[in-house]
């Protein structure tokens, strides 16, 4: 039986380290650049068999999965890394349709991506695998999971989709503003047009669902009626969705 490497203790730099599997030679190569140019360290595999080879010698913090690549492998590998959960996962889709078939992967971008974006996401799964796991008393639960809210006296509000996605890049910015038109494009999927208020609709309805649990009205503050910043992130705790194996896709 061959042995694995042991995972590094500790690291020589303190870059992400981002494995991009991709089949496709223009994509891997742009993925790879705007990732270097954000301040990460990649290597590429454009196979499943090479994807499992390079990560365990790579050690990555987050593997970017092409769910399209060749016989389904994608999806393999979803299943796979996201069962050894020793690293974020993050699925890349062709349409928003096909994200839900990743199951277990810890967030999802669909093609072609915002470089922006992409390193935003990336970061934010890696701070939500760092976080410790023990909820503290007294503060607001958000369970990825079951999509909901739990209070300090364990009442559960659920959240939409847009509310969460939006709660959790607040939270991840850590107190520096995040602008109406990135909430537009995180939580909604879509550009921020002319006159459309159904940001500030969003963040209004996710005051509510906070207040409900006992957070304060200035729990997330409008700037200048651009942008939207939680300054306080010490009420909140994360609880991961999971990583045990998915069930088969049908």
């Amino acid at each position: 039986m061959a042995v694995l490497p042991m995972k590094p203790t500790h690291r020589n730099s303190t870059r992400l380290r981002i494995l991009i599997v991709e089949d496709t030679p223009a994509v891997a190569v742009a993925l790879q650049a705007g990732l270097h140019a954000a301040g990460m360290t990649t290597d590429l595999a454009e196979t499943a068999a090479e994807a499992i080879a390079r990560k365990a010698s790579f050690w990555p913090d987050i593997v970017l999965i092409d769910l399209g690549l060749p016989d389904h492998a994608g999806f393999t590998l979803v299943e796979q890394f996201a069962t050894a959960a020793d690293c974020g996962v993050i699925v890349a889709a062709d349409s928003a349709e096909e994200t839900g078939r990743g199951a277990g992967a810890d967030d999802f971008v669909v093609k072609p991506v915002r470089m922006q974006e992409l390193a935003s996401r990336i970061r934010a799964v890696y701070r939500r695998k760092q976080r410790p796991a023990e909820r503290r008393s007294g503060a607001i639960i958000i369970d990825r999971a079951r999509q909901r809210l739990i209070g300090p006296n364990g009442d559960a509000t659920v959240l939409t989709e847009a509310e969460l996605a939006a709660l959790e890049t607040l939270i991840d910015a850590e107190g520096a503003t995040v602008s109406r038109e990135w909430l537009s494009r995180v939580a909604l999927k879509r550009e921020l047009r002319a006159d459309d208020r159904s940001v500030d609709r969003l963040v209004l309805g996710l005051r509510h669902k906070l207040a409900a649990h006992g957070a304060t009205a200035r729990v997330i503050l409008s700037v200048r009626r651009q942008a939207y910043v939680l300054p306080d992130t010490r009420p909140f705790d994360i609880v991961p969705a999971p990583t045990a194996r998915p069930g088969k896709q049908a």
